[in-house]
């Protein structure tokens, strides 16, 4: 009997050390704080789309029996699609007297030499500001003197090109090939050439 209640007593000591010890506290795991970096995205305050107009000043020439040149104005107008492409209205005209290479002296007349065409004008960027562009499209070119206007129609195309100087105002320097081939309407003589080198600014919208 006795070892009855020693198996008993035994029992209920180990039982209740069992409980007593079961108690246990999960351990904490430490808090990790991963530092966050923040993502700075850099806009670029180029304006490569829109409308733009803009004016420039111009040297045009007209070459065939002698070299007919004058200074006078450019006025542009266009809409870029993006950064690669968009396309592009002029009208030229000289507003000085032109100096016609013929003889020496240099002799000056109130002849006039005109231009107006649209173009095509692919894009390429070099640097952030900086492009390179071209100029492809159909146009009219008149000359203007006291025997009559004389103008021919066709391709013309052009080399540029273009620095943003502040947002949206742009530089530019072009040079555009008006026309190239025999007998402009009518004057029978070869190697006709018509062309512009242009420099001035436009703004897009």
């Amino acid at each position: 009997m006795k070892k009855i209640v020693s198996t008993i007593a035994c029992l209920a000591m180990g039982s209740n050390m069992l409980i007593a010890g079961g108690d246990f506290t999960e351990p904490i795991e430490p808090e990790i704080n991963i530092p966050v970096k923040e993502v700075v995205v850099i806009e670029d305050d180029v304006k490569y789309s829109g409308f733009y107009a803009g004016a420039a000043a111009n040297h045009m020439r007209m070459s065939e029996a002698v070299t007919s040149s004058g200074y006078g104005i450019t006025l542009v107008g266009g809409y870029y699609f993006n950064q690669y492409i968009g396309v592009e209205a002029r009208y030229m005209k000289t507003l000085s007297d032109l100096d016609i290479d013929s003889s020496r002296p240099i002799i000056t007349t109130n002849d006039v030499l005109e231009n107006v065409g649209l173009y095509v004008k692919p894009m390429y960027s070099i640097a952030t500001g900086l492009a390179l562009y071209g100029l492809a499209g159909y146009g009219q070119s008149t000359y203007c003197n006291a025997s009559g206007d004389y103008s021919e129609t066709g391709f013309q195309w052009g080399l540029g090109a273009k620095y943003e100087l502040a947002n949206g105002v742009w530089l530019f320097v072009d040079y555009l090939d008006m026309y190239n081939d025999d007998n402009f309407d009518g004057l029978v003589v070869p190697d006709v050439q018509f062309s512009a080198t242009t420099v001035g600014a436009t703004y897009t919208f």
